[in-house]
């Protein structure tokens, strides 16, 4: 008789009849009985990693995206897109003006388009000394990145809307050339250079200002298509809209003529992270 086999012929205490070899199964679970702390670890590590990718903003907007895959983002509702953060973001233009309109007068900076405030503004005068070179003509603001993004819509809040006062007493942007920008230092004159990897886009906005005289909710988001990794993106006024407006204008006095104001109150920037770029924006 052989040695696997007791005396009286009985099963073996493990329950496996003589000569038997562990199966795969049995393997498995000898390997969670006799390293139960390796199993641990390892769903500890796992479980930590979906956690903190659910936590991110990337995995977020993965979330979002899986939710509203046949939703188009827009101002009101950017879906899986993110926010290039205001505080990553610089802006310059080549005029700046200071308004005259009785109890205001404030200095329109290009910083007011990104400060999170829709009662300030940037501002300039309208037409300018450039004007009359068009597309060539220095009217325009700069926004800088300190790295690219995959830019895929832009929202602005357009004119000056502090107030109604404010709001009728300037001109918002009517029309307007967007594009990438190659250079990063301004020009003396004219425009940056536009990148030629990335094709321009030419938005025409909303004015709010009714027949009546009454404006109608100014602070409306008004979309921007744009598709480019970038760095750099400038914002050129082609015309702005002066309908239904006190003439002259009090948007600032110059050399004793009255001379309107045009420009933006706020910009935001919304890029998509890298896996959800094939997802169609616009």
């Amino acid at each position: 008789m052989s040695g696997d086999t007791p005396p009286d012929g009985t099963t073996p205490p493990d329950g496996k009849p003589p000569g038997s070899k562990e199966t795969p199964a049995d393997g498995k679970s000898w390997w969670r009985r006799d390293h139960p702390w390796l199993t641990g670890i390892a769903t500890g590590i796992i479980s930590g990693v979906l956690v903190s990718f659910y936590l991110s903003a990337t995995g977020q907007a993965t979330l979002t995206a899986v939710r509203h895959h046949l939703v188009r983002p827009s101002c009101s509702d950017p879906q899986w897109l993110l926010q290039v953060p205001d505080n990553q973001v610089s802006a310059n233009a080549y005029y700046v003006q200071t308004d005259t309109i009785p109890g205001y007068g404030e200095y329109h900076r290009p910083g007011y388009t990104i400060d999170g405030d829709l009662g300030t503004s940037w501002l300039q005068f309208w037409p300018s000394p450039t004007s009359k070179l068009g597309k060539g003509s220095s009217d325009y603001i700069e926004w800088t990145f300190p790295q690219r993004y995959n830019v895929r819509l832009i929202c602005i809040v357009d004119g000056w809307t502090e107030d109604n006062i404010t709001y009728e007493n300037t001109f918002p942007i009517s029309a307007a050339t967007v594009y990438a920008a190659t250079s990063e230092i301004p020009p003396a004159n004219g425009l940056p250079g536009p990148s030629e990897a990335c094709p321009s886009s030419t938005p025409h906005f909303k004015d709010y200002l009714g027949k009546n005289g009454l404006v109608s909710s100014a602070v409306q988001w008004q979309p921007i298509k744009f598709h480019c990794l970038t760095a750099d993106i400038v914002l050129h006024i082609d015309n702005a809209s002066e309908a239904n407006r006190p003439h002259p204008p009090s948007g600032v006095k110059l050399y004793g003529w009255q001379k309107p104001l045009t420009g933006i109150s706020e910009v935001r920037f919304y890029y998509c992270p890298n896996f959800l770029c094939l997802l169609p924006t616009n």
